[in-house]
């Protein structure tokens, strides 16, 4: 009889535990927000007694009209006696169907109970429904426009400069010349640096008295200060906002091309020295078509980080008169401002939805070899 291996499944448990509870949670209950809401209906029951079925339910100011009345007697809890009203009668539901039951004088609103002929519903009971009303309250928004815009326009430009300084880092430290070890440590020094802290050093550059402007007055170039950051200068803005997430994440790519260049047998390098291969066709040829797997990692990693740029550009702008959509997933959900947390996780989602497509267009388009010829 096989013996089975218990292991890998004791070891898979955890995972499964902590995709349970710290992704697929939080997704369902985001799920919820975003396209649930509570809304108050009237339950109309069968006969004149809270526990009777229901037979329909009233949106909340629905009119209705007063079919029947009896008045039954409540007793209070001083032992006094008064009289308690159920009203029979008869409306539209919120799909439009005609509904006729009893209802209470707590949940309508009755200019007479012995006379009048007409009720306004008041109260309810709170109800989930599917809605996509925050959806369109999102893309409604005034501001969703340009934050989608310049999110996207910081991925453009951003993406190409870091890989470009990425690889150049990586095939510095790889060429093991004299103090690589040093540079290792300068390129790594932003990793230690938390985004708000990368932000507040950049815009303590770019300010009106920051430094730049110290040292071009200093020299003479300028006479007076130049305003950097100010709503008519949204390009120096983003400008300052990609010097500023190029410097401080550009190492986390090099950290991963740095382990792709590793995974490179030297024989390969080797062989096209001795073909004659200049180095950018060595590069072109030899080193980014090995280096796949690993741009494809570092490429879905900064994609997504940089659909979460939110710290930097806050920092640097305040986030009003530049914004991007976690500025904006921030704004809907800070009671201090919207306090919506159903728009924001309209955000929060699309941002997710965003990432994943551009992830599965990385893993399609940027594949090795191998990978390719398997989908063949």
């Amino acid at each position: 009889m096989r013996k089975i291996a218990w292991t890998p499944y004791l070891l898979l448990l955890p995972s499964l535990l902590y995709l349970a509870l710290f992704f697929a949670y939080p997704i369902f209950q985001a799920f919820q927000l975003a396209f649930t809401k509570n809304v108050d209906y009237l339950s109309v029951r069968a006969e004149a007694r809270p526990d009777a079925a229901s037979v329909g339910s009233l949106a909340m100011q629905t009119i209705v009209n007063v079919v029947d009345r009896i008045s039954q007697e409540e007793t209070l809890p001083n032992g006094v006696k008064r009289p308690v009203y159920w009203f029979k009668v008869e409306g539209q539901d919120p799909s439009g169907k005609t509904v006729q039951g009893w209802v209470s004088q707590r949940n309508v609103f009755i200019e007479s109970r012995t006379e009048s002929t007409t009720a306004r519903v008041t109260t309810g009971e709170p109800i989930k429904v599917w809605t996509l009303d925050f959806v369109q309250r999102m893309v409604g928004d005034f501001r969703f426009g340009p934050a989608l815009l310049t999110t996207l326009l910081l991925i453009v430009i951003i993406l190409p400069i870091q890989f470009a300084l990425a690889i150049i880092m990586a095939l510095v430290l790889q060429s093991q010349i004299r103090g690589s070890t040093i540079f290792l440590y300068i390129y790594a020094i932003p990793l230690g640096i938390s985004d708000l802290t990368a932000g507040i050093i950049w815009y303590a550059i770019f300010t009106q008295q920051g430094f730049l402007n110290s040292f071009l007055v200093r020299l003479g170039l300028m006479d007076q200060p130049f305003i950097f950051i100010q709503a008519g200068h949204q390009g120096w803005m983003i400008a300052i906002v990609v010097l500023a997430e190029v410097w401080r994440a550009t190492s986390i790519v090099m950290v991963i091309v740095v382990a792709g260049l590793q995974a490179i047998p030297r024989d390969y390098l080797e062989a096209g020295e001795v073909f004659g291969a200049s180095l950018w066709q060595r590069l072109r040829h030899i080193i980014l078509p090995l280096l796949k797997p690993s741009l494809q990692v570092a490429l879905i990693l900064r994609t997504i980080l940089a659909f979460q740029v939110f710290a930097v550009l806050v920092a640097i702008t305040g986030g009003d008169v530049l914004t991007v959509l976690g500025n904006e997933t921030f704004r809907w959900y800070d009671p201090q401002r919207f306090n919506n947390p159903n728009v924001a996780a309209v955000y929060a989602g699309f941002i997710l939805l965003l990432s994943l497509g551009i992830s599965l267009f990385y893993l399609r388009a940027v594949r090795s070899q191998e990978e390719a010829a398997k989908t063949l």
